[in-house]
């Protein structure tokens, strides 16, 4: 299949709408769609999809592109990476497509295959051991949650994975890459041995690492993958594959501390759970999160430790703008335990009566009332959004009984000194002094069979916006073959930000678009004529001159007619 008619029926086959939806929460504008931009910070929703247009543009950042362009930018792909994913979601065959072009696609998807391929490996052991099967059933793990989390067992030898890997057809570089393997004298043996295995999801339900508990005491009690090629550690949450729907459906996210915590918690009726791969939240993690909600809701266990981690976690969520709740289980529970002991009802009823982040630090501190306030504010002075900052002050004023003018005197002290920034980014969306070209590139764009009226009453080099010139030579060898579609295919990503920026908002009077397109031509044809008679006068050419001057006149009376 040629490229451009494989482009063609992905995106026939694969809705934009839908697609973005699996990576930020999108809400009706219109006829458009419009969420948090995926590709910077910013608190009010700037970034659209067009699902009539197939395209997205953030008037933010200026990101744009259609759902090729989004999946490159979002995970970091390679063009032909990306056309391969998509042709097999929309099930197409393109086993050759970009074949032998891109060395880390080949990599990557080889990656992934090992991981599926040891994720099968893992659950037939589950079912052939009558220890690890018991062993979950004694920690209240159903068959459901069993099948649904992809739950297995890594059987004590030595190298029975890395043999049955070897044996798929699979080479000692690749499986060293994958990190399921310890290399030593003798060869490779398994990382994960004796151990239940839990595998860890990205967003696109890809295989991309796994986790490892004990059964005993043995420690460590918990590993993971080491990074590879397709995991990172710090930019991953645990079940957000699953959870993600009901995240954005509720609002919010649970944040538990452990693979087993997290499981029954979805197991109890809780589908909006996370967990963090055994170390304390990141702000890539919470940056993904914040696709998909707002709020969310940690719940560790009530003692110092658990204290500690909440402190930790909230300092985290502050920084991010995520408006957070804290919930502390008895002492010595965890969610798992205090589930399986006393059921859904008495957990949700303790949710929601979840602690405010003001609330968990003037409970919790040990010190003064002045050392509980004062944390709250290195807290505060943290979020970016004035309006939750705001709330927090007003807050911490009501249930302190410190006078809110003292606090926010206090606030302007905790700040840090360079002062927090946000990374949203105010751009204009029309350039004022190439005014004509960006309004005729848009009419274009709006309508592409006006190309046959703009093109002959122009001259692409003078153009002075070099993204517009270079837009408009694609323009003219596509000529017939217009569209918004074949014009992305070919543009770099500058060019595709201006294309889906225009597309969505294009700047001039549709209903009038050919009247438009006149007075364009008509001021363009007039910089010219200026730029000819500012050379003629400094070569002293009367005559061209005059010749310009007659040509002006002419130009004014079909002006005023």
């Amino acid at each position: 299949m040629k490229a451009d008619r494989l482009l063609e029926e992905i995106k026939s086959r694969i809705d934009i709408v839908e697609f973005i939806s699996d990576y930020v929460t999108l809400r009706k504008s219109g006829q458009n769609f419009k969420g948090l931009c995926p590709f910077h910070s910013e608190k009010t929703p700037s970034f659209m999809v067009s699902p009539a247009k197939q395209i997205f543009h953030c008037f933010g950042c200026g990101a744009g592109g259609d759902v090729i362009s989004f999946l490159m930018k979002q995970e970091n792909l390679s063009f032909g990476e990306a056309v391969r994913y998509m042709a097999k979601k929309a099930n197409i065959e393109v086993a050759d497509y970009g074949a032998g072009s891109d060395g880390l696609r080949e990599k990557r998807e080889k990656l992934l295959r090992i991981n599926e391929e040891a994720l099968k490996f893992f659950m037939k052991n589950l079912h052939s051991s009558a220890a690890a099967s018991s062993y979950l059933e004694r920690r209240g793990i159903d068959r459901e949650s069993v099948s649904r989390f992809c739950i297995g067992y890594a059987s004590a030898e030595r190298d029975t994975l890395f043999r049955y890997l070897k044996k798929k057809g699979f080479s000692d570089s690749f499986l060293s890459d994958a990190g399921l393997f310890v290399s030593h004298d003798k060869g490779y043996r398994d990382l994960f041995r004796g151990r239940i295995i839990f595998p860890i999801l990205n967003l696109k339900n890809d295989v991309i690492a796994f986790g490892g508990r004990v059964m005993d005491n043995a420690l460590p009690k918990y590993i993971n993958s080491p990074e590879t090629e397709i995991f990172k550690k710090s930019e991953t949450l645990f079940a957000i594959n699953l959870a993600k729907e009901e995240i954005k459906k509720k609002g919010y996210a649970i944040i538990v501390e452990g693979y087993l915590d997290a499981i029954v918690c979805h197991q109890y009726g809780f589908s909006n759970t996370v967990a963090p791969l055994g170390t304390a939240l990141t702000s890539r993690q919470l940056r993904k999160l914040k696709l998909l909600c707002k709020r969310a809701v940690l719940v560790f266990d009530g003692d110092d430790a658990g204290i500690s981690a909440a402190r930790r976690s909230l300092a985290i969520l502050c920084e991010n703008d995520l408006k957070a709740k804290v919930l502390l289980l008895p002492e010595g529970e965890d969610p798992d335990s205090f589930l399986r002991k006393n059921g859904s009802r008495p957990f949700q009823k303790m949710l929601s009566a979840a602690a405010s982040v003001i609330e968990f630090f003037l409970h919790t501190s040990k010190g003064e009332k002045t050392d509980s306030v004062r944390e709250a504010l290195s807290a505060i002075s943290t979020v970016k959004d004035p309006l939750m900052a705001d709330e927090m002050v007003r807050e911490l004023a009501d249930r302190s009984r410190v006078n809110e003018s003292v606090l926010r005197s206090e606030l302007k002290k905790a700040k840090k000194s360079p002062g927090l920034q946000t990374t949203e980014v105010k751009r204009p969306s029309f350039r004022t002094a190439n005014r004509e070209e960006f309004l005729l590139l848009s009419a274009i764009i709006s309508f592409p069979d006006r190309a046959r009226q703009v093109l002959p009453g122009i001259d692409i080099e003078e153009f002075r916006d070099e993204r517009i010139k270079s837009i408009f030579h694609k323009i003219e060898i596509l000529s017939g073959r217009l569209t918004i579609d074949s014009l992305l295919a070919d543009a770099d990503d500058a060019e595709k930000a201006l294309i889906t920026e225009l597309s969505l908002k294009p700047g001039l009077d549709l209903e009038h678009v050919d009247r438009n397109i006149e007075d364009c031509l008509e001021k363009l044809q007039q910089r010219r004529l200026e730029k000819r008679r500012r050379l003629a006068e400094e070569s002293g050419d009367i005559a061209l001159l005059d010749l310009l001057l007659k040509e002006k006149r002419k130009m004014m009376k079909r002006i005023h007619l």
